[in-house]
């Protein structure tokens, strides 16, 4: 059957009153004993006051009565005298009873059969004094065995005052039948009752009868209430033991903030002993940040509202924020002021563990940066945002150059190390409402609200840029990284987010393939890249197998006398469906894929291979050209691949040139001097491609063991028009003269170019100025048309 709400509040009401005894030191069990009789003797004093105080009264009124009646007061000096004295004397230890208790508390024993005993003997002189045998004061004897029952526990013990009661009678009566104690006379009293044996014995056996049965009335109610109070004590002690060993915090709180009780789970939990807790206010414990939701709680349940679970934070001794989850209840069924019950876990770690479950589930672990799951949620926020106050969002995605070289050249580590740099520039370049995102790999994602301007998305994103340029210093390595960018707009590319995050990636291939490190926007023509280039990434696996792949071959001429130096090898890919792919297509798609790496060796194979059949032909000795990838030039085989190719194919050493980019040997400059001095042990030539695109400085290159810079084409293209491309076109061209070094310009198309170049000592040109890009089997019929004319460098 249900029970009863306010039962189990006065459950909880005892308890915190059997607890408070406990907190003040009565916790063992012969201290609570002695406590037990002290408290019934104060009940008996108490009592006995209130007897004594009727006695006097009735004492009072009858010595009245009878002073102004017919008979007139008939004690004599000596009996008022013994009557005064009996009373005193109660009296007297009744005070001393009262208020020297905690004095005499070592023999309560003795002492509550010497006061049983005493109250016998002064009663028995009361009904002496008030007739003898025919005083109707004898129902006291029935008050003392009540007392005697209420304070000794052995029933055999109350018998025996009960007997001592009936003895005491029954002696006054035979000293008074033989005349050794003068009776009274009482009024309405025939005197010769005194003297009347069988009235004697038939008064006495009533009294001693009457006496007996409430002994055993007395002793048998006694018994019975003392078993409730052990079950009741037992009761409070089992819930005193259960709250005290509650994994759950449970307290006991006032109206005013008072803490009433607090258990050892609780005590343990925040630092505080009870004492310390019962000093504090609860408010002060409570954290700030919960006190007012507290507060407004409390005023619920005490005006009798329901309530339901409540998470709150407590405040430690040692200053430890305590996470809690629990009940409030209100306890004012005992009438006197309500107090408040709560019952609360411990669930710090538990949210702790959440909060680091959310943030597993939404971080990247690495750079701490939200992830996909995280992203799309602030992007979903920020569209809505973008719906209501008119504004634009840009989505930028951001994908590493040539990242994967770094992982697979310096370990994971350190290119781990690396992508926490990058993402911690990255977030320094956006505002707070900005969010950057990881996805993957080293790919970036950064979503940019309120954006009223497309050109601001590209001032960010060149901002971006150039925080990446500046090199990274990780343990003794200096690397540098590049980036490129894409970006689409809400609501202008579309209004699905995910399609939004696509455009993006869509034109993040799109600035890849503009030879990388730029800021591209989506535009749907991008769409049919983006066709091609999954077309393409389909077919490359297969397209060295099928052999489809050819190479073509460009000139590079010495601008004084005009003679070819070298031939440098160009891949095109033939692809069936497509036609002739040029390398700016394929090339970023084969990095990606790592399928760069057997293309590089089937160019540089074949480009020595040629070579050596024009020497065979009979043309005139001159090195053949072969890009490097910096993926080729990561590899730590490369001698050995190089090395065996030269070895297969016959050609010399001093007949191969390796064109590898600025930004590549950039990247680990350390690592490329290392591999740079060992290729020109080998005696192969060195050539460093689109010089001036990257971070080169006269440290560096000094550093180097190469033997050419080439001029990248974006600024030869417009030296006769552009000041600033002339001045880097110029400076270039003296570096490399002070440094000994051949200095060759590519994308050559002009006489104005060829001009200028010459006029400023450049070494080589190469463009389609002289000639473009032919297939093999042609370069010996233009290298006749040409005039044969043939420098080896």
């Amino acid at each position: 059957m249900p029970q009863d709400p306010s039962s189990k509040l006065d459950w909880f009401d005892a308890a915190t009153r059997r607890l408070r005894s406990v907190a003040e030191g009565l916790k063992a069990p012969e201290n609570q004993e002695l406590e037990e009789v002290k408290s019934r003797t104060l009940i008996v004093v108490r009592t006995r006051w209130i007897l004594l105080l009727f006695v006097g009264l009735y004492c009072l009124l009858a010595g009245s009565f009878f002073y102004f009646s017919r008979f007139g007061f008939f004690l004599s000096p000596s009996q008022q005298v013994l009557l005064f004295a009996a009373l005193s004397a109660v009296v007297s230890y009744n005070l001393l009873l009262q208020f020297g208790i905690e004095r005499i508390a070592c023999c309560f024993r003795f002492l509550n059969f010497l006061q049983i005993i005493l109250d016998l003997v002064l009663v028995t002189v009361l009904i002496h004094t008030s007739g003898g045998a025919a005083s109707w004061f004898w129902p006291v004897y029935l008050i003392v065995t009540i007392e005697a029952a209420f304070l000794i526990e052995e029933r055999r013990d109350v018998w025996f005052v009960g007997l001592c009661g009936g003895a005491l009678y029954g002696e006054i009566l035979s000293l008074e039948y033989f005349g050794l104690v003068p009776n009274v006379r009482m009024p309405f009293v025939e005197q010769k009752l005194h003297h009347d044996p069988l009235y004697l014995v038939l008064t006495w056996l009533w009294v001693s009868l009457l006496n007996a049965a409430m002994v055993a009335i007395a002793s048998y109610l006694m018994t019975v209430i003392r078993r409730e109070t052990v079950a009741v004590r037992d009761g409070e002690e089992r819930l005193s033991t259960f709250l005290d060993t509650a994994n759950d915090l449970i307290l006991s709180i006032s109206p005013d903030g008072r803490v009433l009780y607090v258990n050892e789970a609780w005590q343990r939990t925040l630092g505080y002993s009870a004492e310390e807790a019962a000093a504090v206010s609860f408010f002060d414990i409570i954290h700030p940040s919960s006190r007012e939701q507290c507060c407004s709680e409390f005023k619920r349940v005490f005006s009798g509202d329901a309530l339901g679970p409540l998470e709150a934070v407590f405040t430690a001794k040692d200053g430890r924020l305590v996470i809690v989850e629990g009940n409030l209840t209100c306890s004012d069924s005992s009438g006197d002021s309500p107090v408040i019950w709560s019952i609360c876990r411990d669930i710090t770690d538990r949210k702790h563990a959440e909060e680091q479950l959310y943030r597993l589930a939404h971080h990247d672990t690495l750079t701490g940066l939200p992830n996909r799951i995280l992203f799309m949620d602030r992007l979903q926020q920020a569209k809505a945002l973008a719906n209501r106050y008119q504004h634009q969002v840009a989505i930028l995605f951001l994908d590493l150059d040539r990242f994967k070289i770094i992982n697979d050249t310096l370990g994971h580590p350190i290119g781990d190390r690396l992508l926490q740099q990058v993402a911690h520039r990255i977030v320094g370049c956006v505002r707070e409402v900005d969010t950057v995102a990881r996805i993957g790999g080293d790919e970036f994602t950064i979503i940019l609200v309120n954006v009223d301007n497309p050109e601001d998305v590209k001032k960010m994103g060149q901002k971006i840029l150039k925080t990446l340029a500046a090199p990274f210093l990780i343990d003794t390595y200096e690397l540098f990284v590049t980036t490129s960018i894409g970006v689409s707009l809400y609501p202008t590319d579309g209004e699905s987010l995910d399609h939004l995050v696509k455009k993006a990636d869509i034109a993040m291939y799109y600035a890849k393939g503009e030879g990388r490190n730029n800021v591209q926007f989506y535009s749907p023509r991008m769409d049919e890249n983006a066709d091609k280039r999954l077309l393409l990434e389909t077919s490359l696996r297969k397209a060295l197998d099928n052999r489809e792949f050819r190479v073509y071959y460009q000139p590079k001429v010495d601008i004084v006398t005009k003679k070819i130096t070298a031939m440098e090898a160009l891949i095109r890919w033939e692809h069936p469906l497509l036609g002739l792919v040029s390398p700016g297509e394929f090339i970023p798609l084969a990095e990606e894929t790592g399928l760069i790496i057997p293309i590089g060796e089937w160019v540089l194979r074949a480009a020595c291979m040629q070579n050596r059949q024009w020497l065979r032909q009979g043309l005139p000795q001159m090195r053949v050209a072969v890009n490097l990838s910096g993926y080729q030039f990561q590899q730590k085989n490369l001698l050995e691949t190089i090395r065996g190719i030269l070895g297969e194919t016959g050609l010399s050493a001093d007949l191969l040139e390796l064109e590898i980019t600025e930004s590549v040997i950039m990247q680990n400059p350390d690592f490329a001097v290392s591999v740079l001095n060992q290729l020109r042990d080998l005696g192969v030539h060195i050539s460093i491609d689109d010089f001036g695109t990257g971070y080169s400085s006269l440290a560096h290159l000094k550093r180097f063991s190469v033997n050419t810079l080439k001029i990248d084409k974006s600024f030869v293209r417009d030296v006769e028009i552009n000041s600033a491309d002339a001045a880097i076109t110029t400076a270039i061209i003296a570096m490399g003269n002070s440094l000994n070094l051949k200095v060759i310009a590519e994308g050559v198309e002009t006489e104005g170019q060829l001009s200028f170049l010459s006029d400023n000592n450049c070494d080589e040109v190469q463009g389609y100025l002289f000639s473009t890009p032919m297939p093999a089997d042609k370069v010996a019929g233009f290298m006749r048309e040409y005039g044969g004319m043939v420098e080896a460098g």
